[in-house]
């Protein structure tokens, strides 16, 4: 029963903080983004435990939306590569030819400052999927980014029951050919 127990405790104390926190994602720019994270407790936080991922998907596809992202611009640029066309679909399918696609994210590294501090670093892959038999896909730009998390404090040091989180889009790196 304790092993039972000890399984479910950390998942049931995850599920009672996020249900009782409020989150609002906003787009600072065309390569980043912020997260207002209202917190349950407002005596004090672990700032490190809101480096989460969870903002990352909606990220990547605000940056894919965006056509003043780099990452957007990285898009037309494989498409213009493989079909001499850029996709006019939400799918970003181009009949006859294929699509880029993005892939999952990793977590590469991972910090934290004390109770006021985190961060990470994320990493996916960007590549082109051709259409025809076998639908191959080949990877061909390394992206990253960062997520950095800060508790909210006055000017006195004092927790003010929210943190902020910060989404910015890194390095893209072409990878060697095969």
């Amino acid at each position: 029963m304790n092993k039972v127990l000890g399984l479910f405790l950390p998942f049931l104390i995850a599920l009672s903080a996020s249900a009782s926190e409020s989150r609002v994602f906003q787009k600072t720019n065309s390569n980043s983004a912020s997260v207002k994270i209202e917190t349950e407790s407002k005596e004090g936080t672990q700032a490190a435990v809101y480096v989460d991922g969870e903002e990352n998907a909606q990220f990547i596809n605000m940056l894919l939306d965006d056509p003043s992202s780099r990452l957007s611009a990285l898009r037309g640029q494989i498409e213009q590569e493989h079909c001499q066309t850029n996709s006019a679909t939400p799918d970003g399918w181009i009949e006859g030819c294929g699509g880029v696609e993005v892939t999952e994210v990793v977590r590469t590294a991972f910090g934290r400052g004390g109770w006021m501090q985190g961060g990470a670093t994320y990493t996916f892959f960007v590549g082109f999927r051709a259409a025809g038999t076998g639908h191959i896909f080949e990877s061909s730009y390394m992206v990253n980014f960062s997520e950095e998390v800060d508790a909210d404090v006055d000017q006195d040091m004092k927790y003010l029951g929210s943190v902020t989180k910060k989404l910015v889009l890194g390095k893209i790196v072409r990878l060697p050919a095969h």
